[in-house]
């Protein structure tokens, strides 16, 4: 019926047939939610709006060449303006197509390119691009399409996959910059973007969904800006391998344009339909069923820091207190200062044989270790720097040189990205991983900034300069290896979150659920679970910055510069910021964490770890929601909101020994919920004030499981009650929530 009714409307708007291209035609592409008009000059995006009329982008001047192929430095742009010539026609079928053509270039007359658009589905168009005569040119990005005149209402909500998701209420206001003139954002995928998706959504009007479906992992830029009218624009930016070489270009991939109503999490559905059909989700270790088995029992993760006795001792005392298996995440073990001696990690700081027997005291207590090593930085002051010839095998810039990135304010010394395409430092990170756990007894690695990748313009690392996806798969070679020697047990975590490492990786550290303790609040940025929305059946995510004191200071950095508070209790006016910190945790489906955990926190915090506690049991024994389940769109909430204040304040804060204020926002009971392969839906609730508060939930009959009528439960430290019956299509539900409490409300919808 809809490809019925796309045809049907074709025909009436005069786009049936096959029509040649002219200044007075302007190229028309409808399906039953969408509608295009291109610019019969150029062939620029003039109007991208639903199929009721209401716009999501339209220019108001001319419109941005359709494409646009960037050369080397200094070299000018060539874009779809600078053609002589450009003509179209139309393909009619199920799926209607624009084909577009651009010849007669100014300057290049072998230059020719040929772009196509069709409807793929009810409400979203799809763009492909192939790019040919370029021998000599030196392009190396081809940036379509290009979609200028995006429609940034009061309403309008941006959502970006940034490792785990972040979102803007106001992007009119982001994007036009402090001074109002304009500002540009871009990100790369795969690393800085987990996903291939970023959305501007408006509630009831339609708003624009913008993704590809590359399912090899090409390097690729998400582009948005914004100007001083107030309008959006967004490109994307393919990345050309071994441009130098090219004579043709064309993605394997298409770009998707489209219409998407509601919030980021209607946006998240719709990519997860597409996401979730891919090899790396298909084939990632939750999925197959090799995840270690110790990480997936995990009840708590403690972050700490130092030598054995500051890390494993108050760990086991955590397992003793919450009754659940706990796992270590282990920062400065190693002999070197943090951040200025990788990977020069061995022998540990404690000696061999004290670290050995601390790591077999923590497995008699049922606790779980993996050790910080960054997967990719070489500390080029280091003596394995030069004895080894490392630079060899680093990143290299355009122009040939090392890249360098330095971390450490105390003692600030360069660090050298390494190529993980290369055997050189794959092998030489699978050593270093081997001593720890073959020898040492380590549980598994944290791989700091695996879930990233670069650009590298050797010429000699055996891989094309430029783009391509050489990252990806040095990295599944890196991973395959450690695994190889070192047995299915072995644990392996990496920062942040990302699709294309879900096959390699068993757990993704996703920090953000602690954003306000490093972010300026000013940015415009807040956190959202997006990566979890799509992949969260997919992978375990854990990991927060929420800590009850002040930072730590590396006992190898310099003295001169050590704050005389550091690991010293915060001030409990902050507490309501941790207590929000573990609260979404449990509603975003996320494994609990614990970051600087101090034995005189059980007693002088004991409200704190209770409640942290607390969570994290009844987390566990539902698991089956809240680490497997499918995220659902929650429930909207009458919960009142709180406002307190928060401190911003990390290892490398500007102001040493300080504390930034910041006032924060959050609901008093936050909300989350989650769908179990047998269908019931989990609604999880947990909230964050020292007082009971009445909550109702407003419903969605097909998401929440009420169309013909269910059951309901309710879960919280004293048991599962049934609660009786809701009607069908029952639309709202009212429950208690007592103060600090953490709830489960599940509806097992009739069969």
């Amino acid at each position: 019926m809809r490809l019925q009714r796309a045809l049907v409307l074709a025909v009436a708007c005069g786009l049936a047939g096959t029509h040649a291209g002219s200044q007075q035609t302007a190229p028309r592409l409808e399906g039953a939610g969408v509608r295009l008009l291109l610019d019969a000059a150029h062939g620029g995006i003039r109007r991208l709006e639903s199929a009721t009329g209401n716009e999501v982008a339209v220019p108001s001047d001319e419109p941005l060449a359709l494409f646009r192929l960037e050369r080397g430095p200094a070299q000018p742009f060539i874009d779809a303006t600078s053609a002589a010539r450009f003509s179209w026609s139309r393909i009619n079928g199920a799926h209607p197509m624009l084909d577009l053509r651009w010849d007669g270039f100014r300057d290049h007359p072998t230059l020719r390119v040929h772009a196509s658009v069709s409807v793929d589905d009810d409400s979203t168009t799809m763009w492909h691009i192939t790019v040919e005569g370029i021998a000599g040119l030196g392009i190396e990005r081809v940036l379509y399409p290009r979609l200028g005149g995006i429609g940034l209402t009061e309403m309008a909500e941006l959502a970006v996959p940034l490792w785990m998701g972040q979102r803007a209420k106001d992007p009119r206001s982001m994007l036009s910059g402090p001074d109002g003139k304009g500002r540009r954002f871009e990100w790369g995928y795969p690393g800085q973007l987990s996903m291939q998706m970023i959305s501007i959504t408006r509630g009831a009007s339609p708003g624009l969904y913008f993704a590809t479906d590359d399912s090899l992992a090409y390097r690729k830029s998400f582009i948005l800006s914004g100007d001083q009218e107030g309008y959006g624009r967004a490109e994307l930016a393919h990345v050309l391998a071994d441009p130098a070489k090219a004579v043709r270009y064309a993605p394997t991939y298409a770009v998707k344009l489209g219409i998407v109503y509601g919030t980021w999490m209607n946006a998240a559905e719709r990519y997860r339909a597409w996401g979730e059909r891919q090899q790396w989700a298909r084939e990632s270790r939750v999925a197959r069923g090799t995840a270690s088995k110790w990480m997936r029992e995990t009840g708590v993760w403690v972050w700490n820091r130092g030598r054995a006795s500051q890390v494993l001792d108050p760990a086991i005392t955590l397992r003793q207190t919450v009754g659940l298996p706990v796992s270590v995440f282990w920062h400065w073990w190693h002999a070197g200062p943090y951040d200025t001696s990788f990977p020069d990690y061995l022998p540990p700081r404690d000696g061999i044989a004290a670290f050995t027997a601390a790591v077999k005291k923590a497995h008699a207590a049922d606790v779980r270790a993996i050790v910080y090593m960054n997967q990719r930085l070489w500390c080029t002051n280091t003596p394995s720097w030069s004895r080894e010839g490392a630079e060899r095998y680093a990143v290299r810039e355009r122009d040939g040189t090392v890249r360098l990135e330095t971390y450490n304010v105390f003692n600030p010394l360069p660090c050298a990205p390494m190529d993980v395409s290369t055997a050189f430092w794959r092998n030489k990170y699978a050593g270093i991983a081997d001593t720890v756990v073959q020898q040492y007894g380590i549980d598994g690695v944290y791989m700091d900034q695996a879930v990233l990748s670069l650009v590298c313009w050797s010429p000699d690392h055996g891989h094309p300069v430029g783009g391509g996806h050489y990252w990806m798969d040095g990295f599944r070679a890196l991973a395959s290896d450690l695994r190889r020697r070192n047995g299915a047990s072995l644990g392996l975590a990496g920062e942040g979150g990302g699709e294309s490492w879900l096959p390699d990786l068993d757990a993704f550290l996703t920090l953000q659920v602690s954003e306000e303790r490093y972010a300026d609040p000013a940015s415009g940025w807040a956190p959202i679970p997006l990566f979890q929305a799509v992949y969260h059946r997919h992978a375990i995510t854990y990991g927060t910055y929420g800590s009850l004191t002040y930072p730590p200071y590396d006992e190898m950095w310099p003295d001169s510069t050590r704050p005389a508070n550091a690991l010293t209790l915060l001030d409990a006016k902050y507490r309501r910021q941790f207590l929000m910190e573990q609260a979404r945790m449990f509603v975003w489906g996320m494994q609990p964490t614990i970051a600087n955990l101090l034995p005189e926190q059980f007693t002088q915090r004991k409200g704190e770890i209770d409640y942290l506690a607390r969570l994290a049991r009844l987390r566990h024994a539902h698991r089956e929601w809240l680490q497997d389940g499918a995220f659902v769109i929650p429930p909207a909430s009458d919960a009142a909101e709180l406002t307190f204040t928060g401190s911003r304040i990390s290892i490398y804060a500007a102001r040493r020994g300080g504390v930034t204020e910041v006032p924060l926002r959050a609901p008093a009971v936050l909300t989350g919920a989650w769908r179990a392969a047998d269908g019931v839906v989990a609604i999880a609730l947990a909230s964050i004030d020292d007082a009971a508060h009445r909550v109702t939930l407003t419903l969605d009959p097909v998401r929440h499981g009420t169309t013909r009528g269910a059951t309901l439960w309710r879960v919280d430290a004293s048991g599962k009650k049934p609660l009786g019956k809701l009607a069908a299509g029952a639309r709202t539900l009212t429950t208690e929530v007592a103060a600090l409490e953490g709830v489960l409300l599940l509806i097992e919808p009739s069969r």
